[in-house]
């Protein structure tokens, strides 16, 4: 095994752990940025192409290009420009499904996280012990096994984001006030992210 890949392992490792984190503080949000896709701790809304969903506070908010802040209760309220819109009983059931595919993001993401730490502390140790014995080829035998389940993880994150994107598509054909947020997550999103994992 190359040392450039176990760099790259550490690398994710470190990321995937930080989702672990469970302080109130922390956000996750996941972000499109055009060929890449990331999962991260974060405390505010980062600015991208396709725009971001934030995961915290409770809620859920959805950032679009040209488009103000949309935020989502767990009771399907929706919020924009920090006024209520709106809504039908219909309409409530599909933020209420929006919300609640979205936080499993979340959930899903901390599991993964969780994963993910295990993953690097087998990797420190391997990495350590396998370099000292001069045996770097076996690195990567040692955590395979651990890395399947960070895989396997982050696959049910691929779920909820497709989840997220039908409750998504559904409200802006029948909310016309969510209608700026209806491309937020694209099938091409939801593809890649599975494509990512299986790679």
């Amino acid at each position: 095994m190359k040392h450039a890949t176990v760099c790259s392992t550490l690398a994710l490792c470190s990321l995937l752990a930080a989702c672990g984190d469970h302080s109130a503080d922390r956000s996750i949000t996941f972000i499109h940025s055009g060929d890449h896709h990331l999962l991260s701790v974060t405390g505010s809304v980062n600015d991208m192409a396709h725009g971001s969903i934030r995961l915290g506070d409770g809620q859920v908010t959805i950032r679009a290009q040209d488009a103000p802040d949309a935020i989502i209760t767990a009771e399907g309220d929706l919020r924009i420009r920090e006024q209520a819109v709106a809504v039908d009983p219909a309409e409530r059931a599909l933020l209420k499904a929006y919300y609640t595919s979205a936080m499993m993001i979340r959930t899903d993401g901390i599991a993964t996280g969780k994963a993910g730490a295990e993953v690097g502390e087998q990797a420190v140790k391997s990495v350590a012990t396998r370099l000292a014995n001069g045996d770097p080829d076996q690195i990567e035998h040692d955590i395979d096994a651990k890395t399947k389940l960070v895989k396997e993880a982050a696959m049910k994150i691929c779920l909820d984001l497709g989840n997220t994107m039908s409750s998504q598509h559904q409200l802006a054909a029948t909310l016309p006030a969510f209608k700026p947020y209806g491309n937020v997550i694209s099938p091409s999103d939801v593809s890649d992210c599975s494509k990512d994992q299986n790679d």
